[in-house]
């Protein structure tokens, strides 16, 4: 004898309709090549064991020339923080789907919509244009590599045609740059379509505030930290800049003076452009998202005003009828108007970005590095500072 299957409750129903929005995001690729995010994965690894192997059983062409070594431990720290955000995006977004800050229509009305984002957000992501981009920075890879920078400022190659195929495939391992120019264009293209479509998601929909959310960023904190992880992936060679600046001119070592006719002037370049565009990937993305937040904030602080107006008018009874009232009338009124300015009190911090001043703070820090060695380095400042270690000599 066969059962009825008992009817789901409405709330009952539309749970595997929210279910299908957390199910795509768990579903959710970065890198859609599966053999891809494998290789990615080990880079890092692979670059730190490069440098001990080249220690132990080597030439020393990485591990015994410091500035090289620098350099391939400065590109492993990097994918490895870039791995990190591709693992931390798709958990921001189904948390804060997840709290409901996304102001959607309840229904397939508005769980559509945001489906639609989350697909095209990752077509965009492992779009065919990531090649052209791979196949740009490939070449600059190559480029900035000794023969070529040799050649911008001597007219010349170092090495005839044998020398450069020993310098490119033999000890020294030239082609590693390419192949990492390349890898870099195919995280870059990435790195930069996440920035625009937090962007986008502050455009296309209203969100929510949590007023009282511990993150201090009205629940939506985790949409801040993607910009700061982005940043501090532009912030991480940044600071590897700055540190190789202020050594290069402080610090006077013939085994150095090659690579400060090199590339001293070039990276100087490179930290001016690298910290303007930290500071952009940390705030423009969230720009539109602030501005989400602000429009909702002026929806509670009109609540908090007509509250404010409620406590004011209970105020003025008190005041002017407070010999016609009984006592508990009073007392009653008095409780009401205490309750009501502790909700005000609790609610009147109305966060209006996606970041907290902890967020701010790291951010601002790490910032600095670049911008003291900048300053550090300039002409009148080098003078000083070469006075001040004269003096303590």
């Amino acid at each position: 004898m066969s059962k009825k299957a008992p009817s789901l409750s409405k709330a009952e129903a539309s749970t595997p309709k929210c279910d299908e929005v957390i199910d795509r995001l768990k579903a959710f690729r970065v890198l859609g090549n599966a053999r891809l995010r494998k290789i990615l994965g080990w880079i890092p690894a692979l670059l730190v064991l490069l440098v001990l192997a080249d220690w132990l059983i080597g030439a020393g062409a990485f591990s015994r020339d410091v500035f090289r070594m620098t350099n391939v431990l400065n590109a492993a720290l990097i994918l490895l923080v870039v791995q990190m955000l591709f693992a931390r995006l798709p958990r921001a977004l189904e948390t804060v789907w997840r709290r409901g800050l996304i102001d959607v229509p309840s229904g397939n009305t508005g769980l559509h919509p945001f489906l639609d984002y989350i697909n095209t957000f990752e077509a965009a992501l492992n779009s065919k244009y990531e090649r052209v981009l791979a196949l740009i920075l490939a070449l600059g890879g190559l480029f900035a590599t000794y023969p070529f920078r040799y050649f911008m400022i001597a007219g010349r190659f170092p090495f005839d045609l044998w020398g450069m195929l020993v310098y490119y495939f033999g000890a020294q391992v030239g082609i590693l740059a390419t192949v990492l120019g390349a890898i870099v264009g195919i995280l870059v293209w990435r790195v930069g379509t996440i920035a625009y479509f937090i962007d986008v998601l502050g455009e296309r929909f209203p969100l929510k505030i949590q007023v009282n959310h511990q993150d201090q960023a009205g629940g939506l904190k985790p949409l801040g930290d993607l910009t700061f992880n982005i940043a501090i992936i532009i912030l991480i060679p940044s600071i590897f800049l700055a540190v190789w600046g202020f050594i290069t001119v402080f610090f006077r070592d013939p085994a150095l003076e090659a690579y400060v006719t090199l590339w001293g002037g070039f990276y100087r370049q490179l930290l001016v452009v690298l910290g303007a565009l930290s500071l952009f990937a940390f705030i423009q993305p969230l720009y539109k998202i602030h501005l989400r937040m602000e429009e909702y904030a002026r929806r509670i602080q009109a609540e908090l005003d007509s509250l404010s107006q409620k406590i004011e008018t209970l105020s003025l009874e008190l005041r002017s009828q407070a010999d016609e009232i009984g006592p508990q009338a009073g007392e009653d009124k008095l409780h009401a108007i205490e309750f009501m300015k502790k909700v005000y009190s609790e609610n009147s911090q109305i966060p209006t970005w996606p970041f907290n001043w902890k967020t701010l703070f790291r951010f601002v820090s790490a910032q600095a590095v670049p911008v003291l060695s900048l300053l550090g380095t300039t002409g009148p400042v080098v003078e000083i500072i070469r006075t001040l270690f004269s003096l303590a000599n």
